[in-house]
């Protein structure tokens, strides 16, 4: 199954092959304490951008259930954010799911950056943003560089309602 993930432009995609570069952090300066996703309940919304209304039961990421409450994934249900570091490249099960997630948080993510499609394996650990459909994945292969096709991002950042 090919697995998605935003790039730098200018980072070379096979760097994502060495397992030394295989971990996952949030964007920015990791948090720390009271888990601002789940407002410390240990509980949180999920919604699968990959899936968005259509649930697939293969989906590796929701298994079709698209839209549910479960633990949150940012603080691992604890209700504080301790750990940050995961084990794994952030990437989604769809182009789509990753043009939802990347337009629909910050469209500016899309500015010099290349879709690369993957091939590996899940890691086993929890994204961060798994709520939304992230999964972390140890890539073996590349299959293809996309350039960014910014109409389909914003129609896909649009349809998240």
């Amino acid at each position: 199954m090919p697995y998605f993930h935003r790039q730098p432009a200018d980072e070379d995609p096979a760097e994502l092959l060495d397992p030394d570069n295989q971990w996952s952090t949030p964007w920015g300066s990791p948090d720390h304490g009271r888990c601002d996703k789940c407002g410390g309940s240990g509980q949180t919304d999920w919604q699968c951008l990959s899936c968005h209304d259509q649930g697939r039961s293969d989906c590796p990421s929701c298994q079709g259930r698209v839209r549910y409450v479960d633990r949150c994934p940012t603080c691992e249900g604890s209700g504080e954010i301790t750990r940050t570091r995961r084990r794994g490249v952030s990437a989604f099960p769809t182009i789509e799911g990753l043009y939802r997630y990347l337009a629909g948080e910050d469209p500016s993510r899309l500015d010099d950056a290349v879709i690369v499609e993957l091939e590996g394996e899940l890691s086993g650990d929890e994204d961060l943003d798994a709520d939304q459909g992230a999964l972390l994945v140890l890539p073996q292969g590349i299959v293809r560089v996309h350039e960014i096709d910014r109409r389909l991002a914003k129609a896909l950042a649009g349809d998240q309602n």
